[in-house]
């Protein structure tokens, strides 16, 4: 088994989803993404004000390595429209042959 991340991003609309997927691609940041359609996010906003905003929108999910990471959250942050976008990450175990393929496809 080998160690790949998903990167999870929280994206304000369809289009920019897209837009940062492949740019994340472009970049071989990423070697592939998808992108799933929220219904309803909520949300405390602004911060410590008590009062909640809802929104719809995607999550898109980005699939790199560990040392891919940090150029690829700082090219999310220099595309996304909010100031303060969620970006996480999960480690996954995949097998061998498929994060070859996955190192294959980065820079």
């Amino acid at each position: 088994m080998a160690n790949v991340i998903w990167v999870l991003v929280n994206c304000n609309s369809l289009k920019e989803a897209k837009s940062i997927g492949r740019a994340c691609l472009k970049a071989r940041l990423a070697s592939c993404f998808d992108i799933f359609k929220r219904e309803l996010t909520q949300y405390f906003w602004p911060p410590r004000s008590g009062k909640t905003e809802s929104a719809r929108g995607a999550l898109l999910i980005l699939e790199t390595l560990p040392a891919q990471l940090p150029r690829l959250r700082r090219l999310v942050k220099k595309l996304h429209t909010d100031k303060l976008p969620f970006i996480g990450s999960i480690k996954i175990d995949v097998e061998s042959a498929f994060a070859s393929w996955v190192k294959g496809e980065l820079k």
